[in-house]
């Protein structure tokens, strides 16, 4: 019984002592004293009978709470029983069953570790006639040199004859120029030296040091929305006769070593146009193309990290682009430079990819996020090199190594419909828009007139629609 329960009852004790002790007084006529007594004497007898059965009641009741304990612990007793019987029957039947799964294992890895023998032994094979026919082929080279220096000591031989002797008739002198330059080009062609004109080659420098520069923008679009996500910024020179493509004046900038000052041009203007595009459009990204031989060069580094470092706010939509033939040959200076562009937030991209196989998560931890492969490789019309993964499953593949593919020269609508089943989420091409030249007011070349113009379609604009 609880302790209000008890004070209850002593204080109702309490009060039928004090109501009979004044029962005795007034009514009966007893003295004070007398009353007082035997009030008294009933509350303590009251006390002495009720402590008694106030203590069975308790001991009856923690006797209950006992015989419960017991039957729950009696239960519980029961559980671990049932528990120990299973964990033993466990243990009985285990051994058995791990034999015959292990035994199934074993095969199999015997199984393996045969057919690891036979391709052991077929890459052999391979190798040797491999090496076989590497061994003719140099054989043949060889024969090769030997007939073209033979071919060349006849050749001087016979001009040295032809010097010798005094030709004043200008058809004969005519006919040996004629045949010096025929064996002339014989023998370039065989050498495989490509014949260059220095003319254009004076031109180009020439164009380069004027800033005859002009930048064009080609869009990547999403697939199937064809909604304009980023640029790629395509660079052309000014020449007499029209513009010249980049294909041709590249290896001529990268030869007279102006590759570093054409590509500080197209940075800079890269990224006015960048701010440009984002006053309409926050998300519109630029591809921004760089040649390796930039990254060597260490006053065009500390220029552009510092460039760079200025403009970090827009470092999540640029993406400098390098082809996969000058990341095959970059050594630890450009990988060090990559690293440190990569560490201001900026990332890259891979352009002309021919060959599958190579270690794109290499490349996606120095902070490359896309590849671009033009669509008639990615088709099996043009030389692709894959690997094991099927080229359908490439998309994917290079997802989970944080790269994005890119299908791009995409010139008809009959590629699109056949990359649907590829995955694809972005793609450029002359059949989205052919490029664009960016207007000289975006540049800052000179004063704007008239009403402002937009050099290119904003990101998320449909392409192919009419331009206000």
């Amino acid at each position: 019984m609880n302790r209000s329960s008890s004070t209850m009852i002593l204080i109702a004790m309490g009060v039928i002592a004090v109501s009979v002790a004044v029962v005795l007084y007034f009514q009966l006529g007893l003295s004070a004293g007398s009353a007082l007594v035997i009030g008294i004497g009933l509350m303590l007898t009251m006390v002495t009978v009720q402590q008694p059965m106030e203590r069975r009641r308790e001991r009856a009741w923690i006797e209950s709470r006992l015989a419960e304990i017991a039957a729950v612990a009696g239960d519980g007793e029961a559980e671990i029983e049932k528990v120990a019987a299973r964990l033993n029957r466990l243990e009985q039947a285990l051994p058995g069953r791990v034999r015959e799964q292990t035994g199934e294992l074993a095969a199999e890895v015997e199984v393996v570790g045969e057919l690891l023998r036979q391709v052991t032994e077929t890459l052999a094979e391979l190798e040797s006639t491999v090496e076989g026919r590497l061994d003719g082929v140099n054989a043949r080279f060889g024969a090769l040199e030997r007939h073209i220096r033979e071919a060349e000591d006849a050749t001087n031989r016979r001009v040295r004859r032809v010097r010798s002797d005094d030709y004043v008739d200008e058809g004969r002198h005519g006919r040996m120029s004629d045949a010096r330059g025929d064996v002339s080009a014989s023998m370039k062609s065989a050498l495989f030296v490509p014949d260059t004109d220095p003319a254009f080659e004076r031109d180009v420098e020439r164009l380069i040091r004027e800033e005859q520069i002009e930048l064009h923008l080609q869009p990547v679009v999403t697939l199937p929305q064809r909604l304009v996500r980023s640029y790629e910024v395509l660079t052309r020179l000014k020449g007499a006769s029209g513009l010249i493509p980049a294909a041709e004046f590249i290896p001529v900038a990268e030869k007279s070593r102006l590759i570093a000052k054409l590509d500080t041009y197209q940075v800079i203007r890269a990224f006015q146009i960048l701010k440009r595009l984002t006053q309409r459009n926050s998300d519109v990204g630029l591809y921004i193309n760089l040649s390796s031989e930039s990254l060597a060069s260490s006053t065009f580094f500390r220029e552009f990290q510092g460039f760079l470092s200025q403009n970090r706010v827009m470092a999540d939509l640029v993406q400098f682009e390098f082809r996969q033939e000058a990341l095959a040959d970059m050594g630890p200076l450009e990988i060090e430079s990559l690293r440190a562009v990569a560490d201001l937030g900026f990332h890259f991209s891979i352009d002309n990819v021919t060959d599958l196989r190579a270690d794109f998560r290499r490349w996606s931890d120095l902070g490359f996020r896309s590849i671009k492969v033009a669509a008639d490789r990615l088709l099996g019309r043009a030389p692709l090199v894959t690997g094991d993964i099927h080229v359908e499953d490439m998309a994917g593949h290079l997802q989970r190594q944080g790269l994005t593919l890119i299908v791009d020269r995409v010139e008809q609508e009959a590629q699109v419909i056949d990359l649907l089943d590829y995955g694809l989420a972005f793609g450029q091409g002359n059949l989205f828009s052919s490029p664009r030249q960016v207007r000289p007011e975006v540049l800052g070349a000179q004063a704007a007139t008239g009403a402002a113009t937009r050099p290119a379609a904003a990101a998320g604009e449909r392409v192919g629609a009419p331009r206000r």
